[in-house]
């Protein structure tokens, strides 16, 4: 039930007329000269919210040379998916033992679905090889966490630039750098244990595409770390 604008008396449904059965007056019309204004504001306020949403969208990725850069290099860590991350040389009876070159996106395509993930599980509990396939696995989960992060800081970018906020970013940033160089480091330990045991069925080392991953996740924190200290004194201004 409604009230009337004037006296406050509920309205009951059945009152159907214009004017109040209690005061008389006639409520479409009422204060109407105050209420058009008060529409009026309204609809600037908005307006005025809308403008500084957008005007803020576009200062955050093209305000100028560096938040461009900044965008752009968003998307530069997917290089970093095709590059190779790591050669291995299989050493089985009946496999060739030439080395091999090993990307992300090659592992993805002709490893992931293939690969006997329970056996290679069941060999955790070894005693011999329980340590270095557990960090092998390990350097392969953070290389997808890094990627997932990388997704993630891209639509950070969009969703914070309104705001003009970079700190999620930067922190997801930091994540990418930090998984590349543990997996790298993993990898590594991996293959030295693997080394040294009876079953040395691999060996191999990590390739440049893991440094140039690096890099350029080095690189997105350094602008993501710059540009918010732009933000913030953009968003001080704004005040």
């Amino acid at each position: 039930m409604a009230l009337c604008p004037k006296c406050s008396h509920v309205l009951n449904f059945w009152n159907i007329k214009a004017e109040c059965p209690y005061c008389g007056v006639n409520i479409p019309n009422y204060n109407w000269e105050e209420r058009l204004d008060e529409d009026a504001r309204n609809a600037e306020v908005a307006w005025t919210k809308f403008r500084k949403f957008t005007g803020n969208f576009k200062s955050a990725l093209f305000g100028n040379k560096l938040r461009i850069v900044r965008f752009i290099c968003t998307f530069l860590p997917l290089v970093a998916l095709v590059l190779p991350l790591a050669s291995y040389t299989m050493n089985l009876p009946f496999i060739n033992g030439a080395s091999t070159n090993l990307s992300l996106l090659d592992f993805t395509l002709n490893t992931l679905l293939t690969l006997n993930w329970g056996s290679l599980i069941s060999l955790v509990s070894s005693q011999s090889l329980g340590a270095p396939v557990l960090f092998l696995m390990s350097a392969i989960l953070l290389l997808y966490l890094a990627v997932v992060f990388g997704v993630l800081n891209f639509i950070f970018v969009l969703i914070k630039a309104p705001s003009l906020k970079a700190g999620a970013n930067m922190v997801l940033c930091i994540g990418s750098l930090l998984c590349f160089v543990f997996a790298g480091v993993f990898f590594t330990v991996a293959v030295s244990q693997i080394g040294t045991t009876s079953a040395a069925f691999i060996n191999g080392s990590v390739q440049y595409g893991l440094f140039v991953g690096i890099a350029l996740f080095g690189l997105n924190v350094a602008l993501n770390t710059i540009i918010n200290k732009g933000f913030k004194k953009q968003r001080a201004e704004q005040q």
